[in-house]
């Protein structure tokens, strides 16, 4: 390529006008030294782009390398926006200091490993989605018209084919699946029920990547909490308990995996930790509970659930973790007295845990 010409036109000479017409500008850097420190500019595709492999470019300190993780980490991103089998074409700049470049992990130095890494992928990764999200405005579709009253075909080339044919030949049947439809009143493949035009309310109505995102975390995180002072001292006592390094580690932590049926590996920047996964499921959910007290999320069951029946299953289960064996008769004794007892707080229940129980015991 020309050495004065553009960025753009370099990628225009090697892979064609038809990459550079559907690329982005992204651009994104770091300089806090206790986090990363990083500058990236480069050029992504757009939703309209279509390709059956992934192309990335990418630069490091103006050497050309690959960096798996930031690969994965962006394809991920593009799973999300593009059709199942489309991929991505991505060039990045990337500059650093040298000292925060490991070109020792491959024999030919090609792949390279990064000082920070989680966190130079993971904010590429942020301003990449950020970037689709917002051209997703843009997104062009190529579409037919069609006519009902005039057979049109899908193809110039098979129209003529078709129509230079000569009269008096046996025409060959059309496989079903290579049938092209000509007319929305022909009973194969009537199509015209899904092309209603949308009033534009419907269309704004869609919603995109991110706002789905902040709706799952809108209802596993509600703002709003109760109101009772009990509820707010025992909240209290939990933040001010808190261990600010425990909750670091757990925040921002990975997991690896089950070291046995109670401990868990989790990594934390480049230490590992062993977690009681029975401890800590315990505290989350206390914690859960308090926060959502009053809050939560119901869930209806198609067929109420017998609240006998549900005792009597605990109560067996009960007996089979402690050896003991409590008669048929008394656990039915104690499953009406239960029963009758969960009645009479059917309104505290369904106020502050929103379990509904009927006057039948459901």
């Amino acid at each position: 390529t020309n050495a004065t010409s553009s960025k753009l036109d370099a990628i225009k000479s090697v892979y064609g006008i038809t990459v550079v017409r559907d690329l982005l500008d992204i651009a994104v850097s770091d300089d806090n030294p206790t986090r990363s420190v990083f500058k990236m500019e480069g050029f992504i595709s757009n939703a309209n782009y279509i390709a059956k492999k992934t192309t990335m470019v990418l630069f490091i300190n103006d050497r050309l390398v690959e960096c798996t993780a930031l690969k994965r980490a962006i394809e991920v991103v593009y799973a999300a926006t593009l059709p199942k089998a489309a991929k991505p074409f991505i060039y990045m700049s990337l500059n650093l200091p040298s000292e925060h470049v490991d070109v020792n992990i491959h024999p030919t130095k090609k792949e390279v490993s990064l000082l920070n890494q989680e966190t130079i992928v993971s904010s590429i990764q942020e301003a990449v989605e950020s970037k689709l999200t917002n051209c997703n405005t843009t997104r062009t579709f190529n579409t037919q018209v069609l006519h009902a009253s005039v057979p049109t075909f899908a193809s110039s080339s098979l129209e003529i084919t078709l129509n230079d044919s000569p009269s008096g030949s046996n025409s060959q049947k059309v496989p079903v699946h290579k049938m092209v439809r000509t007319d929305s009143r022909d009973p194969v493949g009537r199509l015209h029920v899904y092309l209603q035009d949308k009033s534009q309310s419907q269309t704004d109505k869609r919603p995109d990547l991110s706002s789905v995102r902040n709706a799952v975390r809108q209802r596993r995180n509600p703002k709003e909490s109760s109101d009772l002072t009990s509820i707010h001292e025992l909240l209290n006592e939990i933040d001010y308990d808190a261990h600010s390094g425990l909750l670091e580690i757990v925040k921002d932590c990975s997991y690896v995996g089950m070291a046995d049926d109670v401990f868990a590996l989790i990594q934390h920047a480049t230490q590992l930790y062993l977690v009681n996964v029975v401890n800590l499921s315990k505290e989350l959910m206390y914690q859960q509970v308090l926060r959502r007290f009053a809050h939560f999320n119901a869930i209806q069951l198609s067929d109420p659930a017998p609240l006998p029946e549900l005792i009597m299953m605990a109560l067996k289960e009960g007996d089979q973790d402690c050896d003991a064996n409590i008669g048929d008769d008394l656990r039915q004794k104690i499953a009406e007295m239960n029963t009758g007892l969960l009645k009479q707080k059917a309104e505290l229940l369904e106020e502050y845990f929103c379990v509904h129980i009927d006057q039948l015991g459901n």
